[in-house]
Formats: C-alpha cells, sequence, structure tokens
C-alpha cells in the first residue's frame, strides 16, 4: 500500500472525516471535498442524520467519489488509543467499500496515530485461504494534512512501520510447521539482504560448545534444534559497544513440555515467539530508517516439542554464565532460553542499554488484561524510559515491581537457580525476577507481551492474531538511544 501526504485530495475512490460529536465540517475541509458533498453533509447533518455520535457513519456520493463521514464520540471522553482504532475503522470502511485509492482528512496533531491505526486495520493474514479475486484491496492512501517537515518525516516513519509490522505480525501468524528454528534463521537471512545489517548464526553444535544449556534443554525434544541469531547494525556509532541490544524469545511452539498445556491454551502457541519476530522487525526498520548508533537484535529460538529426549520436570541445566538451573516446570521454558541470550549479550556487546521482549508469562495478562504490556527492570532510569517512550508511540505499558525478595525467590535448593518458585503468586514479576540474574551490570528492561501480542477477538486494527506489540516501542527505543 503507498502512503503519501498532500495538502488537497487527489482522484480516490473514497474520501474520509472523522468528526468529533456535534463538530462541524471546517471551512478547510468544505474546502477540501468541494461544494457537492459539502452542500450534502449540511443537509444530512441538520436532519439529524449525523452527528458525530461513537462509531456512526454517513456515506455520501456522486458520480466519481463517496465522502465518508465517521463518529468519533464526546472530545473528553475518548478511550486510550481511540485514535489508532479510529484509524483501523478507517481502513475497514474503505474496504467495505470497495475502495482502491483513499484520501483521509486530518488535523495533523492526529496523523501519526490515525495512520497507524490505518496501517494496522488495513493488514490481514490470508496465506490459507483461497484468494477471492473481487476481493477489496487499497493499493494507495493519501494523509491530506499540512505537507511541512515534521510530517514528511513522519511519512518516513509510517512506510518502514508498515513494512515491520506486517513482517512481525505474518511470522507470528504462520503456522508453526513452517516456521522452526531453522525457518527463522531463513526470515534473518530475507531480512538481512540489500539492508546494512550483519547476520550470525549460531546452531546447536555451537550453543552446545559455547555452554548455552537453556537453549539447548528447551530445544532438545525437537526435530529441529535450537538456534541463536544474532543482527547488528552500526551506522557512525559513537563507540563499540552497542547502544542498545534487543532480546527476544522464539519459542517456534510451545507444548509445555512434559508439563503439557491444556486444551484451551495450547491452541495458538504459534505466538509464542512474538518476542523474536518483534525485535527482527525492529532490526529491520532501524537498518531501513539509517538510525545512527550501534544496534544488536539477539533471537533466541527453540521449539519447546514432546519427545522421549525432552528436558525432565527436575532437570538441572547449566547456563551461558556458568549458573545452573533446575527446571521445576518445563512450561516456563522462554525464561531459559532468554537467559542465555542476556548472558550473551551483556558479555560479547557491553550494551549501554538491554531490552528482552517475550510473551513470557500469562499472569501479566491477569494483572493487566490484554491491552497493556507489563515492564519491569533493574534500572528506575531504563524503565521510566521505555514507559515514556512507549506512551510517546500510543504503546500501552505499565510497571510491575521487581523487588529483591522477588529475586532471592529464585534461588534454588540443589541448583543457583530454580525455574518457578512456589509462594510467590506474582507469576509475571517472578518471570522478570529469574531473567535478573542473567544481567550484572547493564541497565536492563524486561517487556512481557503476554496479554498484548495476540488478538482472540477481532478489533479494528487486528482481524486475526498478531497485533505487533511492541515494534513501534523498540524503534523509538532505538531513536533515542
Amino acid at each position: 500500500m503507498k502512503l503519501s501526504i498532500a495538502n488537497k485530495v487527489p482522484a480516490v475512490d473514497v474520501i474520509l472525516i472523522a468528526l468529533y460529536e456535534k463538530e462541524k465540517l471546517s471551512a478547510d475541509a468544505r474546502k477540501l471535498i468541494g461544494t457537492n458533498f459539502a452542500k450534502q453533509a449540511d443537509e444530512r447533518i441538520k436532519a439529524k442524520d449525523f452527528d458525530g455520535s461513537e462509531g456512526q457513519t454517513l456515506i455520501l456520493f456522486d458520480k466519481k467519489q463517496k465522502f465518508t463521514m465517521i463518529g468519533r464520540g464526546k472530545k473528553d471522553k475518548q478511550m486510550p488509543n481511540a485514535s489508532e482504532m479510529l484509524g483501523g475503522t478507517m481502513a475497514g470502511l474503505a474496504k467495505k467499500l470497495r475502495a482502491k485509492k483513499a484520501a483521509l482528512i486530518l488535523d495533523g496533531k492526529d496523523l501519526l496515530q490515525i495512520a497507524n491505526g490505518f496501517i494496522l486495520g488495513d493488514y490481514e493474514f490470508k496465506h490459507y485461504k483461497k484468494e477471492d479475486a473481487k476481493a477489496p484491496k487499497i493499493v494507495e492512501v493519501t494523509f491530506v494534512t499540512d505537507k511541512n517537515k515534521e510530517n514528511l518525516e513522519i511519512l518516513k516513519t509510517l512506510n518502514s512501520f508498515q513494512e515491520s509490522s506486517a513482517l512481525v505480525r505474518t511470522l507470528i501468524n504462520i503456522i508453526p510447521s513452517e516456521l522452526d528454528p531453522k525457518g527463522f534463521v531463513t526470515e534473518s537471512e530475507k531480512v538481512v539482504k540489500n539492508r546494512a545489517l550483519t547476520l550470525t548464526v549460531f546452531d546447536e553444535k555451537k550453543l552446545k560448545t559455547m555452554g548455552c544449556g537453556g537453549l539447548i534443554g528447551v530445544g532438545q525434544g525437537a526435530k529441529v534444534g535450537p538456534r541463536m541469531i544474532i543482527l547488528e547494525y552500526k551506522n557512525k556509532a559513537k563507540s563499540k559497544n552497542a547502544d542498545i541490544v534487543f532480546v527476544g524469545k522464539g519459542v517456534t511452539f510451545d507444548t509445555g513440555g512434559l508439563n503439557l498445556k491444556p486444551s484451551g491454551h495450547i491452541e495458538t502457541m504459534k505466538q509464542d515467539m512474538a518476542g523474536a519476530a518483534t525485535v527482527l522487525g525492529a532490526m529491520q526498520a532501524i537498518a531501513d530508517q539509517k538510525l545512527k548508533g550501534h544496534f544488536v537484535g539477539i533471537l533466541v529460538c527453540a521449539e519447546n516439542a514432546l519427545s522421549d529426549k525432552s528436558v525432565h520436570p527436575g532437570d538441572i541445566l547449566q547456563m551461558y554464565n556458568g549458573k545452573t538451573v533446575e527446571v521445576l516446570n518445563t512450561d516456563a521454558e522462554g525464561r531459559l532460553i532468554l537467559a542465555d541470550g542476556l548472558a550473551y549479550a551483556e558479555k560479547q556487546f557491553k550494551p549501554k542499554m538491554m531490552v528482552n521482549i517475550a510473551t513470557l508469562t500469562g499472569a501479566v495478562s491477569v494483572a493487566l488484561g490484554y491491552k497493556i504490556s507489563g515492564v519491569m527492570g533493574n534500572n528506575k532510569k531504563t524503565t521510566a524510559k521505555i514507559l515514556k517512550t512507549a506512551e510517546s508511540v500510543d504503546e500501552r505499558m505499565w510497571e510491575l515491581p521487581l523487588d529483591a525478595d522477588f529475586v532471592k525467590a529464585t534461588e534454588g535448593n540443589i541448583s543457583d537457580l530454580k525455574n518457578i518458585s512456589d509462594g510467590m503468586r506474582a507469576g509475571s514479576t517472578m518471570g522478570g525476577a529469574f531473567l535478573s540474574n542473567f544481567v550484572e551490570k547493564t541497565p536492563w528492561a524486561h517487556i512481557d507481551i503476554g496479554g498484548t501480542a495476540w488478538a482472540d477477538k477481532p478489533t479494528p486494527t487486528t482481524k486475526y492474531g498478531s497485533t505487533s506489540a511492541g515494534l513501534r516501542t523498540l524503534i523509538e527505543l532505538a531513536k533515542t538511544a
């Protein structure tokens, strides 16, 4: 889908505008839509066919175009992410009207949020459906607003986000039999091609010699062994050390291992590699936007399969940093592979900041629901920066505690650590507490997208499955590093 910014409405199939409750068309908007549509709108508003109530739509026609007004509701009572959801609604309406080309008349203040929503709402996952030749596809959308320097910079960001978010969502939505750890390597090779990124891959044999017991243990039950995939980007970097290392959990399918997941939970476990997909998408966007700095993305990939070779509850693994872990629950596997990734990242790249992102716990959705990601870390300044960054790009995140008593509760009885701790209840925090044992000095934060990476019910921005939650935050963190 081609994105552009213009001061005037070009030749399109449909023009869309959103109005708050009892808001009238501005003089500028009337000029943009033309006398015919302005007159029709006045008549319909006067007849009380449209008053801007939330979700209300009014479609007007002339010989060449359609003009659609959408109600935003009360201006002082907007829901969180209302502008983004509005953009998704606009994309859905344009498709229903079978528009190939659409124009959105926007206030410059709304551009980024509504445009992001439109991009997300336009995406559909149809890989396993017989394509309808007549299915509506938007090939071009024009954002009609001030064509100034700031908005043109936003357009660059939008173009990059459109591509990277589609990559992330498609990888998460693909069935697990088509994306194992080796498949993740193939997808990473595609991203690196023709971009200023270098790729390093450690296979099962290399991981064993490195002492990555977490990755080996989780992946040993699968036909295809684990991989650690490293993407590195440098552009006018001021230091040999990395500015930020992003580490993503890539469990390509999670059976739960011998602690098998029950029906009702196992069916969508292809999404357990959302963290790795998000890091891959972020590295692609960083390279495409030619950001200045030194950034590294580490994807720790394994399939938590069920077989006679699977790790047992009670087994003890030795991790990359030498610490031993008793595996008391094979379904607490993401923290085991992330532990190796974090320890390796700190030792090899000595970063100024480390951020891992993962569908680590279901418990985070108990605490925060399905629209807010959890954040915790070892450094208040780093955590605060992530929260501020997320807010700036309209991604909802909330800090969870990571106090010393939680970390102490991860200590083992016959090993240095154990991967679950009875009696603590705070499941999301305990996942982060475990990970903190594998970060020594580096400012570090953990983003848990266990509740936000996947949408079980359709929304204006997600018709099915993956949401690409966290992607915008990672990209923006790199911009401000």
